[in-house]
């Protein structure tokens, strides 16, 4: 039995828990003892509880770091997270040292976690670098930008990445840790392995990458409860308080359809003031398997786990992606013809319009189909396995080499 910490830094939203819970079952059932290390526990209960895992906070960098643009580049998003200020910085690598100090872990599982990675990086631990492509970006030098359809200045790319191996090697220098030569030897791990399909690739151009597909839905969640009038059926994924949240409601109360809406956290009064017989709420999350089965288009935030799971079902989908992570695998469905995008930079647009051409025109149920027949012979149980197998290997790999 091995000791498995699975650590998730950075990031919003399920699918870091979700790809977590999916892993720790079969770490579980193989006999090694997971332990989950999370940035955000909000949703660890009703994803997590019935699980009876360990379940510890994570390390995170609370810090306002005031005066940055938005970030373009994965040396930008570190800055906003401590890298900038290498005492700080230290303080939170520190804590993580600390917490494997006292879990002892014979693997890091890290789901976007570049802190973790830095504060663990010359110690002999074994590692892997799990997730979405976009948190485990190509190593490349600079390492790429978000938005290739919007060409950053070279110096502005070159500048960021300075500063934040500067950041680095400051801390590592206080940690007496070996220093990076480029900002990409952060990303340096025994194993890579991204959870997606090719198709879905954030980072357009990238060659060789560690595509492992999408690992199958957990089976948290309750049942869709359809509401019982004709029409397509229409399920949504859209936060309360985001920009169009109101509006997509408003749309979909004045369709004829059949609607369920997850919108956690989605007040008493807000449900009331959209209450209509073809729309019903959902405040906890929804079994994902039965909403790729039963709708037939869906809205959501782009989220890279939820966005694959549809498409790859065949099923049109309405991005509303509201950050860059969330608008670059916009892009990839755009690309594919598998649904339609909503810039957020850009004013609201007629969401009734768009919902109705998504039901209406097939040429984007056709696209999502191709997608669904490409992988009709996909086994998620079986991509599972490799998944759990490659982890097992670096376990085993870091016992077989010799003492240095």
């Amino acid at each position: 039995m091995s000791k498995i910490l699975l650590a998730w830094e950075l990031g919003a939203d399920y699918g870091h828990v979700m790809r977590f819970s999916t892993l720790a079952l079969e770490l579980v059932r193989r006999g090694h003892e997971p332990v989950l290390v999370l940035k955000d526990l909000t949703h660890a209960e009703a994803l997590l509880g019935e699980q009876r895992l360990t379940v510890l906070q994570a390390p995170v960098w609370l810090g306002n770091v005031s005066g940055l643009p938005q970030p373009a580049s994965f040396a930008e998003t570190l800055l906003r997270m401590g890298f900038l200020h290498s005492s700080a910085l230290t303080g939170v690598c520190r804590a993580w040292l600390s917490l494997m100090h006292l879990c002892k872990p014979d693997v890091l599982v890290c789901d976007y976690a570049p802190t973790l990675l830095l504060a663990t990086r010359g110690l002999g631990l074994a590692r892997v670098n799990i997730g979405e492509s976009f948190g485990v970006p190509p190593r490349t030098r600079p390492m790429p930008i978000y938005r290739p359809w919007r060409p950053e200045p070279p110096a502005r790319v070159a500048q960021a990445e300075q500063h934040a191996l500067n950041g680095a090697n400051a801390t590592l220098a206080r940690l007496g840790l070996p220093p990076l030569r480029c900002l990409a030897d952060l990303m340096e791990v025994d194993e890579e392995i991204i959870t997606g399909f090719a198709e879905f690739e954030q980072y357009p151009g990238r060659v060789g990458a560690p595509y492992a597909g999408a690992l199958p839905n957990p089976v948290q969640g309750v049942a869709p409860e359809w509401p019982l009038v004709p029409g397509p059926r229409v399920f949504a994924y859209i936060k309360p308080g985001t920009r169009d949240f109101e509006p997509v409601l408003k749309a979909l109360c004045a369709l004829k359809v059949s609607a369920v809406v997850h919108a956690p956290g989605v007040s008493t009064t807000l449900q009331l003031r959209y209450l209509a017989a073809n729309l019903r709420f959902s405040e906890q999350p929804v079994r994902m398997d039965d909403i790729c089965r039963e709708c037939d288009v869906a809205i959501c935030h782009a989220g890279a786990n939820m966005t694959q799971a549809l498409v790859t079902a065949g099923k049109p989908v309405l991005l509303l992606p509201t950050h860059v992570e969330q608008m670059m695998t916009s892009k990839a469905v755009q690309h594919l013809g598998a649904g339609l995008v909503v810039d957020y930079e850009r004013p609201p647009p007629d969401y009734r319009k768009l919902i109705k051409r998504l039901i209406d025109e097939p040429a984007f149920a056709n696209a999502a189909q191709a997608v669904a027949t490409r992988h009709a012979g996909d086994d998620p149980a079986a991509r599972l396995e490799s998944i759990v197998d490659r982890i097992e290997a670096v376990i085993a790999a870091k016992r077989s080499a010799p003492v240095a």
